[in-house]
């Protein structure tokens, strides 16, 4: 009984990451009628966030999240430079 207890506890916090995370998306989507610089600042604050979130979750170092958003953003320049 207690493993099915722990089995349904696992399940439904999984659902609500991954419902919370469609959300992102959803507020990613949006864009706001007069963007500035707090607005930057703040998807910022949340790019921190998640990353500190990821290596909690996953055990990789911060670092290395971040080594692969920056090969990410390098892969992307060249993807670009080549269909230009």
């Amino acid at each position: 009984m207690a493993n099915a207890d722990l089995t349904k506890a696992y399940d439904s916090v999984k659902t609500d990451i991954a419902n919370l995370l469609g959300w992102f998306e959803c507020e990613l989507d949006k864009q706001p009628a007069n963007l500035n610089w707090a607005h930057v600042g703040s998807l910022s604050k949340i790019r921190t966030d998640l990353v500190e979130t990821l290596s909690f979750m996953s055990g990789i170092e911060q670092d290395m999240i971040k080594d692969g958003l920056a090969e990410a953003w390098a892969d992307a320049e060249i993807k670009k430079e080549t269909q230009a």
